[in-house]
């Protein structure tokens, strides 16, 4: 119990200034694109005045409320059962 307990608590732990000594270039190059991206995508500015225009507030709301349709069945590529198929005789060769 003490050896468990003694690995449960202290265990192998790496040191913490190992992660960053092993960190790839390549993820570094990736890194500095992502927020290179990021810096692009939160200087972009919408200009809003479109909204507030009078061609805006003409359009008009003409959605189409989808009516829910039956469920088929859980596997559509099983066999009916009833119904007789000529074509499973010669795929079972």
């Amino acid at each position: 119990m003490a050896a468990l307990a003694y690995f449960y608590f202290v265990g192998s732990k790496a040191p913490a200034d190992t992660a960053l000594d092993t960190v790839d270039t390549n993820e570094q190059e990736v890194g500095t694109r992502v927020f290179s991206l990021l810096g692009q995508i939160n200087a972009i500015r919408i200009d809003t005045t479109f909204f507030a225009g009078p061609v805006y507030k003409t359009l008009k709301d003409n959605t189409v409320e989808v009516v829910k349709q039956p469920v088929g069945r859980p596997n559509p590529f099983a066999p009916i059962p009833g119904v007789s198929n000529p074509n499973a005789s010669e795929t079972k060769r």
